[in-house]
């Protein structure tokens, strides 16, 4: 298809279910995924044609990120097998370890981020319907419902101590909370196993499988959440260098930051629940950052309040 040679292949073991490989070639190293059938299915190529074209348009405006290659004017290429793969340049850097990203670190993440949102949605006039939308406090109290009476039969005190403050605030709250927020293209996986660092840098924002249009400020709340939390407490200059990287590029106040973390938590409230034998490592992480945010709920405007915030 591109007329290079493999010299030699590595298979990656990382992500959930899609085939990876490192690739050397005459031309460079390369990296190859293979979308698995059952995660990814025919009718959710499209979806994903879109959203590698957005990477496409990102590498070209200078964003960190891989070069996709195309064939035939796709990005989601087929085998005459029918299996389905994508092909990228291979990035430099390594990933950092949640809760481990540095000040500098987070400072070059912020202000990548926001050039991203930037070049996404600017000038765009591209306006589809929300890919997800935030459930109502009914569909959320009936899902807690039924995690509840699972952790309570397996007798599990701990997680049922942390079901009962979701529940509070599940009670206390709307999704009138998150009638401000803005709409745009998102990455909406932006935390640490998605994000490559040099010593002092972001080197490469990688897997925009997941881009749509949903809600921008996921992009501001996931990779805080998952590059500032440590030992179940937030690093405050992390969080304060992210907003400085942030605002070079887009506007950012108290009470957007605040927002934004409380709608990750309110996505991702279901996902505290009794840990299955299958509950990967990143899953666990993040049920470790809802508890934090639950905990936390009534005071993370004043946590946050010292930052130094667009006026």
């Amino acid at each position: 298809m591109f007329g290079f040679s493999i010299i030699e292949s590595q298979q990656i073991e990382l992500g959930y279910r899609n085939m990876k490989w490192k690739l050397k070639t005459n031309v460079g190293d390369l990296f190859v995924k293979q979308y698995n059938k059952i995660r990814y299915p025919d009718h959710m190529i499209q979806g994903l044609e879109n959203s590698l074209s957005h990477q496409s348009n990102l590498f070209n405006e200078g964003i960190p990120c891989p070069q996709l290659y195309s064939y035939k004017g796709n990005y989601v290429i087929k085998t005459i097998y029918g299996e389905r793969f994508v092909l990228m340049g291979l990035c430099d850097g390594k990933n950092i370890k949640a809760g481990k990203v540095t000040q500098d670190q987070m400072y070059s993440l912020g202000r990548v981020i926001g050039q991203m949102h930037t070049v996404l949605n600017f000038s765009s006039t591209d306006h589809p319907r929300l890919h997800w939308d935030v459930q109502s406090k009914e569909r959320m109290l009936e899902n807690w419902s039924k995690r509840w009476d699972e952790a309570a039969d397996l007798n599990c005190n701990k997680l049922l101590t942390n079901l009962e403050n979701q529940r509070k605030i599940l009670e206390r709250n709307n999704i009138d909370i998150f009638s401000e927020c803005e709409t745009g293209w998102t990455h909406w996986d932006l935390f640490v196993d998605n994000i490559l660092f040099n010593t002092n840098s972001v080197s490469a924002i990688l897997d925009f499988d997941r881009m749509h249009y949903v809600y921008p400020e996921f992009d501001i709340s996931r990779p805080l959440l998952s590059g500032c939390i440590n030992n179940g407490e937030i690093h405050l200059g992390k969080v304060s260098a992210f907003v400085e990287g942030y605002r070079e590029y887009q506007k950012l106040c108290n009470q957007k930051l605040v927002r934004s973390i409380k709608l990750t938590w309110w996505k991702e409230a279901s996902w505290l629940r009794v840990e299955k034998e299958e509950t990967s490592t990143p899953l666990k992480r993040f049920v470790e950052e809802n508890i934090w945010v639950a905990d936390n709920w009534n005071d993370l405007e004043n946590i946050f309040l010292d930052i130094s915030y667009d006026k």
